[in-house]
């Protein structure tokens, strides 16, 4: 199929893409930044004097034989790629400081250069203080992320890096929790972000660079005993590089909550908001209610529905676990900018999230729970990510709709992971600079992960993960574009030591596009996958 011009290019002058030596520059920036802040925050946060630390080095060595390396580009062809990925876990607890976390390098060799040689970074490491016993806290983290750069282009896999982009966001968050009665709670939390893409060649990304996400919050609650009620204010700042107005939204509530049960409550709120990037910035009335409950430490549900000024506010969040099964549904519609999503993005490694609540009552200490999880991971093949919705890299200001559920089953032989998602990301205001209307603002994104590992031995397990994702733009987009990626892959995997697995298997995968070359690839790899 003929690709469909661009409106614009990501690139001026050429391709929406860098080239590997543009790559490597932003790549090998982000690697020293990430490296350094990562050894930072873990000189700073792990405690002299810790009452555990765990530290689990990590090695995985793969090597993928494909038909056609780099789908969806216009140089893909047959290849062979080697990927080493080096990483360390840590768990550090202390009576006032911890962090917890992990860091990795992986690294990218084509065997004939169908594309340049490439070096991966990813850290999430998060050290907190307790400054004053139950007062003061700070919290302090860095975080990388992988991104499309054309979020119409396919993303990040074992043979591709080329629509890869790595950004890296940093966080200090200060924060105070003071309960005067056992009834009575304050809390004052200030989260400060900067995310930083270091100078990639592109306009969209160039312009997220230093951006700054701001959000803090001030409450003062009394529980629902029978009745409760809560006073709140909430400011959140958005601050894009070379722009001399934030975008900032400034929200006051008062909610009024009424036990139902000892487990349930319900309630209404009323409130004021006012935005500075409004033709009118006074204030206007927010209204809702929300809901609440909690039977058990295993089931949390919570919703809260508020009209604001551009429509409905929603978040809803539904957790369920079990001794063999866990649940997690969530939805929300809130304003979006591309700092704060990135803030606010879940973990792309939910099916560990799933395990972990499934085993949370057979081992209390979380350092115990993530290392039982890792072997469950390692020795089944399970996928340590599954599809997630796209950050969109753009100067935006958006209303973003979300809905994603997860469930994992953990049976004696038999382990399944379902992922699902949707997002509907579109322009908040009519007019004015950030009211694009083009399609890379203006989408919908679909996507599920289905992974399924059956332990035919003590040592061999056979699995299957099936991925679909699909981008397209909303009809009032400038532009129709459209891009599907499903792919199916099996594997085996063999236990050959306590912490040493090997897998072998094959891949089939499709891409359908009016924006990049559509096509299929087959790829058959090994891995070699060893915890110290």
């Amino acid at each position: 199929m003929a690709t469909m011009p661009r409106k614009r290019s990501r690139v001026e002058g050429g391709s929406r893409l860098p080239t590997a030596a543009q790559r490597w520059r932003h790549h090998s920036s982000a690697i020293g930044n990430c490296l350094a802040t990562a050894v930072a925050v873990s000189l700073s946060a792990v405690p002299a004097r810790a009452e555990r630390i765990d530290v689990e080095p990590w090695v995985t060595a793969r090597v993928t034989a494909s038909d056609n390396a780099g789908l969806g580009l216009s140089t893909a062809s047959r290849d062979v790629i080697t990927d080493v990925i080096a990483g360390v876990r840590v768990r550090a607890e202390g009576a006032r400081l911890s962090l917890v976390g992990s860091a990795s390098l992986e690294s990218f060799l084509y065997a004939r250069h169908t594309q340049g040689n490439d070096i991966v970074p990813s850290v999430d490491l998060t050290g907190r203080w307790v400054g004053v016993e139950r007062f003061l806290f700070v919290e302090a983290s860095v975080r990388t992320t992988q991104s499309h750069i054309d979020p119409f282009g396919p993303g990040l896999s074992a043979t591709s890096t080329e629509n890869n982009t790595t950004l890296t966001q940093y966080r200090f968050s200060p924060v105070i929790e003071s309960d005067p009665s056992s009834t009575l709670h304050f809390r004052a939390r200030s989260d400060n972000t900067t995310t930083k893409d270091y100078g990639l060649a592109s306009a969209d990304i160039d312009a997220v660079d230093s951006a700054y996400f701001g959000f803090h919050t001030i409450s003062l609650e009394r529980d629902p005993v029978p009745l409760g009620w809560r006073l709140e204010a909430e400011r959140s700042d958005t601050r894009y590089q070379g722009e001399l107005v934030s975008l900032v939204t400034d929200v006051s509530r008062a909610l009024v909550n009424v036990a139902v049960t000892d487990t349930a409550y319900v309630g209404l709120r009323v409130g004021v908001e006012r935005s500075n990037f409004l033709v009118d910035d006074g204030w206007t009335s927010v209204y809702g209610g929300q809901a609440s409950w909690r039977p058990s430490e295993r089931t949390n549900f919570a919703l809260a529905v508020e009209h604001r000024f551009f429509g409905n506010g929603v978040n809803l969040s539904f957790t369920h676990r079990m001794p063999w099964l866990s649940w997690d549904v969530r939805a929300s519609r809130n304003l979006d900018t591309t700092p704060r999503s990135i803030f606010s993005v879940a973990p792309t490694n939910n099916v560990a999230a799933l395990l972990d609540a499934i085993l949370t009552t057979r081992f209390p200490n979380p350092a115990d729970r993530a290392n039982q999880v890792q072997d469950i991971i390692s020795r089944q093949g399970l996928p340590t990510s599954t599809a997630t919705a796209i950050p969109i890299l753009a100067e935006r200001l958006s209303v973003a709709e979300n809905v994603s559920g997860g469930v994992s089953f953990l049976g004696v032989r038999n382990t399944l992971a379902l992922t699902l998602f949707a997002t509907r990301t579109s322009d908040a205001l009519e007019d004015g600079p950030l009211a694009t209307g083009e399609a890379d603002t203006n989408n919908i994104q679909h996507g599920a992960t289905l992974a399924y590992a059956l332990r035919l031995t003590p040592t061999a397990t056979a699995g299957l993960t099936v991925n679909y994702s699909r981008i397209k733009s909303l009809d009032t987009a400038t532009a129709s574009e459209r891009t599907t990626d499903s792919s199916v892959s099996a594997h085996m995997t063999f236990q050959l030591a306590t912490k040493t697995s090997a897998m072998f298997g094959a891949s089939q995968r499709r891409l359908s596009s009016n924006v990049v070359p559509s096509g299929h690839e087959t790829t058959a790899f090994a891995l070699l996958d060893h915890r110290f």
